[in-house]
């Protein structure tokens, strides 16, 4: 999947390819120079297809129909901006993201989390990007101690609410609201 380096330096296909997650080279315009073979789930299709593509169009984001960067949402589009924060920072950067593509004939959502470094890759500043689901990360991770009682949760031996382990864990914030058996059981008849 990884064009020869005209430098003489090749990225090993072997442990690009062993990665279990979709990962890119991309340039400062998010172009696809490679990809992984993860990629080719999350790309519906052959990666080489992917190549010079922007990462929008290859993934088939929903704002990319006028191509990727051009639209409004496209300002603040986390693959984007970590891309240039990861070039113009020299150091890697992770965050959070709500990925909406188009995928057959609708629009899946995806929350992925999102890793930008900095490489040289035909001896250009280039970024390897990665995208890793969410709700897949989270099914392979260990059982969560939690309380029987207060319904905290032990990270280490911490026992916090779960708010804030969620909260510093995996940045998400929680909002207040009542189901309708507490709403009936806290304010009963209304």
């Amino acid at each position: 999947m990884i064009p020869a380096a005209n430098d003489g330096v090749t990225l090993s296909t072997t442990v690009f390819d062993a990665l279990p997650f979709p990962a890119f080279i991309v340039d400062d315009d998010m172009r696809v120079l490679a990809s992984n073979a993860s990629a080719a789930r999350l790309l519906q299709s052959d990666p080489s297809r992917a190549l010079r593509q922007r990462g929008g169009e290859a993934l088939r984001c929903i704002n990319s129909s006028a191509g990727c960067g051009k639209s409004e949402p496209c300002a603040d589009c986390v693959l984007r901006t970590s891309v240039r924060f990861a070039l113009r920072g020299k150091e890697p950067v992770r965050r959070r993201a709500r990925l909406e593509l188009v995928v057959a004939d609708h629009v899946e959502e995806m929350h992925a989390l999102i890793t930008a470094a900095p490489m040289a890759y035909e001896g250009e500043a280039r970024v390897l990007l990665y995208i890793e689901n969410l709700p897949l990360l989270f099914a392979m991770t260990d059982v969560l101690p939690i309380c029987m009682g207060c319904k905290k949760v032990r990270d280490d031996d911490l026992w916090l609410q779960i708010e804030s382990y969620l909260d510093s864990h995996l940045d998400v914030k929680l909002s207040h609201g009542l189901c309708p058996e507490c709403a009936e059981r806290i304010y009963p008849g209304l």
